[in-house]
């Protein structure tokens, strides 16, 4: 190897070494960032600036390194509400490492903040051509979303894997494959689980899974959603916001009372 390609390498993995404190490069060998720094550049946006709107084609992922980002999601009828609010450490634009088409949420910089991308193809190739490498990526990523609980980590990872790594016709990576079978609900359950932890944590609400035929998601909301009339924000903001990260086949999500 070359010194000037040595230089190069050596100058790409001490940058990348200075996300170390972030949660999804923490711990990772010398010879894992040597593989991953390529992939991810760093980005900043003043606040307010749109990083990416509802409908524009998904090709990164973001990770948050300081500042805050705001998501939001338009349902067909009514106006945009907002979904969440991504802090350092935390993750958006799962559509891009899901290999959906279009991004189903838009991203505004709450503050001015500093995001590091990846492109979701160069995600998944380099899970599938290193595949202790994205195993651990899968886990990472799982994580965020499971992250208050740990116990339905598997089921996330199961998810996060059916988009990321499962090998579709012409090389390209499968996304989740919407029609009514148990390893679809059970994977719909998980999620919507997570979304019941985030739910309670920020106004103390619930949404508790129903039924999910493929075309349908049923919740039953709970808690401070009871009777609150912000529930529809709720409903299509954090719920269907949410779900057609992962499922954007979907039809609608609706309210069981």
């Amino acid at each position: 190897m070359k010194d000037g390609q040595v230089s190069l390498i050596s100058y790409i993995i001490m940058n990348l070494e200075k996300y170390s404190h972030l949660a999804f490069f923490a711990g990772l060998s010398a010879a894992d960032i040597q593989l991953l720094a390529p992939f991810f550049a760093p980005q900043t946006w003043v606040a307010g600036a749109s990083i990416f709107e509802q409908g524009d084609y998904a090709e990164y992922l973001y990770l948050v390194v300081r500042g805050e980002v705001t998501i939001h999601y338009k349902p067909d009828d009514g106006p945009a509400m907002t979904v969440t609010r991504v802090q350092p450490g935390g993750i958006f634009g799962w559509s891009a490492a899901m290999n959906n088409p279009a991004y189903t949420s838009g991203a505004v910089c709450s503050w001015s903040s500093e995001v590091l991308r990846i492109r979701g193809a160069d995600l998944r190739a380099l899970c599938e051509k290193h595949p202790e490498l994205g195993k651990v990526i899968l886990d990472r990523l799982a994580r965020v979303i499971a992250e208050r609980k740990q116990s339905q980590q598997g089921q996330v990872t199961s998810l996060l894997a059916s988009g990321i790594r499962l090998p579709a016709k012409n090389g390209e990576a499968a996304m989740v494959e919407i029609k009514a079978n148990p390893k679809v609900e059970l994977q719909m359950k998980a999620l919507v689980e997570q979304l019941s932890a985030y739910i309670e944590t920020f106004h103390g609400g619930s949404a508790e899974y129903v039924s999910f035929d493929g075309k349908v998601l049923k919740v039953r909301l709970g808690g401070a959603c009871l009777g609150c009339p912000l529930s529809p924000s709720t409903l299509h903001g954090w719920v269907e916001g949410t779900v057609r990260q992962f499922f954007p086949d979907i039809e609608r999500v609706e309210e069981v009372k």
